[in-house]
Formats: structure tokens, C-alpha cells, sequence
């Protein structure tokens, strides 16, 4: 601390030029939006099973499902499920495609419960709702397709917008760069610091 002290003024300012480079960088992404929804698994043969195998395998259920709605083939069937969604935002290559719907949904069990929370991020507002409900509906009325067993899936949650863009993060982006800045400043300071002793001690 007594190297560094020295130089506060320094790491303060170089912390806060790499905060502010990483908020401007942020800005490089398009805005999004969220809109999320939950959904219920249930099991109509749950009730054959002890509690512990229940709640496991509608977790199996859930985790499964979560991974289905990033596949290209459900976003074949979300594009046509007569949502009215843009098809021109996913008329890209196929590689390019597959990548943005990853980025575009967002599929997590709840471990323990039944939930599955679907979030779409989109650049307006309506077609993130539009991807969600989509999406949602797809899972109440083919889950048991996909999946092979006797279950249920249903809405607990309707779509929720956020008010705000939540991608990308740029307050959090900032946070880390002032703490990336400081480190990274510290460090310049420290090897100033070991040259200018090093020279000194071969004089």
C-alpha cells in the first residue's frame, strides 16, 4: 500500500477511463428487451410415485424441455406457430441463426419445483413477447411430444416486459471495468515501481 498509495490519484483515473470505455463499448450490441414467463410441469402418473422420485423426474422433465427450446428445430416451429413473428430477424445463415436464437432464449428449471422460466431478449419490445408466448405455447400443447411421457405444462406466469433494456448490462460492464482499471493500474504502478528499484540497485 505505501507503493501504491502514492499514485491513488492515477489508478482512480485510469480505473475510471476503462469503466467509461467499457460502457461505450457496450453500446457497440443493440439494445434489448426481456419478456419472461414461467410455466408448471406436472406429472399425471406423480401420484404413483414416492415424493423423491416425483420431484426428480420432473426435474429430468424440466431440464430436458429447457434445453429443447434452444434447438433449431423448435425455432422452426416458433416462427411458424402463428405468432406473427418477424421472420426476416432470423433469415441469416444457419450458423449465424443457430447462435442468435441461443442468445435470443433462455430456458431454466427451477430445482426442486415444477417451474421452467422461459426469458426471449429482442430489440422491441413486442417481438420478445411474441418469442415468449410462442415458446410457451408450444411447450403446453406439444410438450409431451417432445418429451415422450404423460406430463402437463401450463402457464403460471404471463409475459412480463422489462421496462428497460436489459442487454447488454452496461452498469455491470462499468463496475467491472473500474475494477479491471484497478487492477490493471495497480499493476502499472507496481512495475514502475520494481523498474526504478531495479535500475537503482545496478547503479
Amino acid at each position: 500500500m505505501h507503493i501504491l498509495k502514492p499514485r491513488k490519484i492515477f489508478i482512480i483515473v485510469f480505473a475510471v477511463a476503462v469503466a467509461l470505455a467499457a460502457g461505450g463499448l457496450s453500446f457497440i450490441e443493440p439494445l434489448k428487451y426481456s419478456a419472461s414467463i414461467q410455466l408448471l410441469i406436472t406429472q399425471r402418473a406423480a401420484f404413483t410415485l414416492d415424493p423423491y422420485t416425483a420431484i426428480r423426474s420432473t426435474e429430468l422433465i424440466g431440464e430436458n424441455l429447457a434445453q429443447l427450446v434452444k434447438t433449431s428445430a423448435f425455432l422452426d416451429r416458433v416462427i411458424e406457430s402463428g405468432y406473427a413473428i418477424d421472420r426476416s430477424y432470423f433469415n441469416i445463415p444457419e450458423r449465424r441463426r443457430r447462435r442468435l436464437w441461443i442468445e435470443t432464449i433462455d430456458a431454466n428449471h427451477v430445482r426442486g419445483t415444477g417451474l421452467l422460466k422461459i426469458i426471449a431478449y429482442h430489440q422491441k419490445k413486442d417481438e420478445a413477447v411474441k418469442l415468449v408466448a410462442a415458446t410457451a405455447f408450444l411447450l403446453s400443447t406439444q410438450g409431451s411430444d417432445y418429451i415422450g411421457r404423460d406430463i402437463n405444462v401450463r402457464l403460471v406466469d404471463a409475459p412480463l416486459v422489462s421496462r428497460f433494456p436489459v442487454k447488454p448490462n452496461v452498469p455491470l460492464n462499468m463496475v467491472a471495468g473500474i475494477f479491471v482499471g484497478a487492477v490493471l493500474g495497480s499493476g502499472w504502478v507496481w512495475i514502475q515501481h520494481r523498474k526504478k528499484k531495479h535500475h537503482g540497485e545496478l547503479l
